[in-house]
């Protein structure tokens, strides 16, 4: 199979899109590492990672291969405190597809979202299953805060509920004591979740 793109070449590779092999061939790197192009590359995907990169590389059969010549390609951008739209009722709405695009269209591949709101962890499921296009997003559950933590034990036990709800990570605002500050810290490292 080959794919011929015009313009600009944007790839996002990131994305849940690409599945299999992928080979992005004749076209220009920008590596991000230094301030080069790499000219006339072929670039390997597999599933989401770039496995190879290099002049006349063997390609193993069955390899989708997009011309890229003349077009340029960099790695996925990430937005490490993103405010994700909030879907209120409705993950699928037009406006939070709106943003999500908007996300992708601009290069950004993965955003760490940060609200903690409702509907997010639905939305990051549509996401996932190509249901919604969008960048690979890494939640924040609720935040922890002195509103909404009063002991130790309620420390823990929102941790734990949010490890079984599915979240990525803590957040954390002021307002918390030092021992419910400790009780989260600890509970979160046993659990195996950042904050």
């Amino acid at each position: 199979m080959r794919i011929s793109l015009s313009g600009c070449l944007l790839v996002l590779i990131s994305l849940p899109v690409f599945s299999g092999t992928t080979a992005f061939v004749n076209v220009n790197v920008v590596p991000m590492t230094n301030e080069i192009i790499l000219e006339e590359q072929t670039v390997l995907v597999r599933n989401d990672r770039i496995v190879r990169i290099g002049q006349n590389l063997d390609l193993p059969k069955g390899t989708v291969r997009i011309d890229g010549k003349n077009k340029y390609l960099m790695p996925g951008l990430a937005e490490m405190h993103g405010h994700t739209p909030v879907p209120g009722g409705n993950p699928d709405s037009e406006f939070v597809r709106n943003m999500l695009f908007l996300y992708v269209a601009n290069g950004v591949t993965t955003v760490r979202g940060m609200l903690g709101a409702p509907g997010q962890l639905e939305l990051r499921r549509l996401v996932q299953d190509r249901e919604v296009m969008g960048p690979t997003l890494y939640l924040a559950g609720p935040s922890f805060n002195g509103n909404s933590i009063s002991s130790p034990t309620q420390a823990v036990e929102r941790v734990e509920r949010q490890v079984r709800e599915g979240w990525d990570l803590l957040k954390v605002h002021p307002g918390l004591t030092r021992d419910e500050f400790d009780a989260m810290a600890v509970t979160a490292s046993k659990v195996g979740i950042r904050f």
